[in-house]
């Protein structure tokens, strides 16, 4: 090779080494410079123990953040906020006493390592602050409450253990003063059990209808309990739609009066009958027809309206009415009562 083409190869390699320089040394600066941004991200409390809870908010809250720092470190910073920021009690400006605080968003934000890291700067978030309730976990024994539902049993449900422990904020203590867990076996773990003989199964607990608007504030030691009971008859309901109502007169000289049920009560609606299992399944298969009656004595007559309970059903026996609407299982019916005319 000739003196000539060697320094043309050398200037040529030498060229692409400057370049590929040139480049790296932009790309750098490119990502060095001071650039600005507005990010968002999901914002949370946690606490640094289990001895403390945050009790509002209790969601993740939707923020926007201005920032200034390098296109680099923006872009990390943009990835890191893919997953929720979770701003620890006791740090980065964050009480960890109990009560309502408002937290500056701007200052808990910076003290986070994914915020040092790199050289971001918190401008402003919208909102500026966020309010947080802290509060002190207590633990509770409470009594175990068996619930039966439709079982008919000899004797009381023993739940072992008899005693549970609830873990809730100290300010739901004072809200429920006779706090207590529930151990209520469904329909299908019943189902299979012979009648006649002593059970014991395993049933959840949970919480009843006064705490159940905490229950994601409240754990329940142990979660099951195990439930001891002698099973004399398993019982079900059926709905009747429409039951006619029909006067039974205890009178004996009911023809100097018009008695009639009034229009609107001449049907009770949403008729609920319990009976065995199997009697209510025969029922359900023979369909037979079901009367409610009302009595009406000497002492009722009179012209107007009088209100009578229901006292008399026609149904199968071994059977009975346990609601009739939004009534009690005695409804009462309007009679409208007039003297016939001479």
């Amino acid at each position: 090779m000739s003196p000539l083409s060697q320094q043309t190869r050398s200037r040529s390699l030498t060229f692409v080494v400057v370049t590929a320089i040139t480049l790296l040394i932009w790309i750098w600066a490119a990502g060095e410079t001071r650039d600005s941004a507005t990010l968002y991200a999901r914002v949370g409390f946690t606490t640094p123990s289990n001895f403390n809870v945050i009790a509002g908010p209790t969601e993740d809250q939707q923020v926007a953040i201005s920032v200034q720092g390098s296109a680099r470190s923006i872009q990390r910073l943009r990835a890191a906020l893919e997953e929720p920021v979770r701003l620890m009690t006791g740090s980065n400006g964050i009480p960890q006493e109990a009560g309502q605080h408002r937290v500056s968003l701007s200052e808990a934000l910076q003290g986070l390592e994914s915020f040092v890291t790199g050289d971001i700067s918190v401008v402003l978030t919208k909102p500026a602050e966020i309010e947080v309730e802290i509060d002190s976990m207590t633990q509770l024994a409470v009594p175990v409450e068996a619930l039966m539902g439709d079982a008919t049993l000899g004797g009381e449900a023993i739940a072992n253990p008899s005693t549970a422990t609830l873990t809730l904020p100290s300010r739901i203590v004072a809200l429920v003063p006779d706090a207590k867990v529930l151990a209520e076996p469904t329909k299908a773990s019943l189902a299979g059990l012979d009648p006649g003989r002593r059970h014991v199964i395993i049933v959840p607990l949970r919480l009843p209808r006064a705490l159940r608007p905490f229950e994601d504030e409240i754990r329940i030691e142990p979660k099951s309990v195990d439930l001891a009971f002698n099973l004399i008859l398993r019982t079900s309901t059926s709905t009747v739609r429409d039951v006619p109502v029909q006067i039974a007169f205890a009178i004996e000289e009911h023809e100097d009066y018009v008695i009639s049920v009034m229009e609107d009560d001449r049907f009770l609606s949403e008729v609920v009958i319990e009976g065995s299992t199997d009697a209510i399944a025969r029922f359900e298969d023979d369909m037979p027809k079901v009367i409610a009656f009302v009595v009406i004595s000497d002492s009722e007559l009179g012209e107007g309206i009088i209100e009578v309970p229901v006292t008399l059903w026609q149904m199968p026996d071994g059977l009975r009415v346990v609601s009739a609407g939004s009534e009690s299982p005695v409804p009462t019916i309007r009679i409208s009562i007039a003297r016939r005319a001479e």
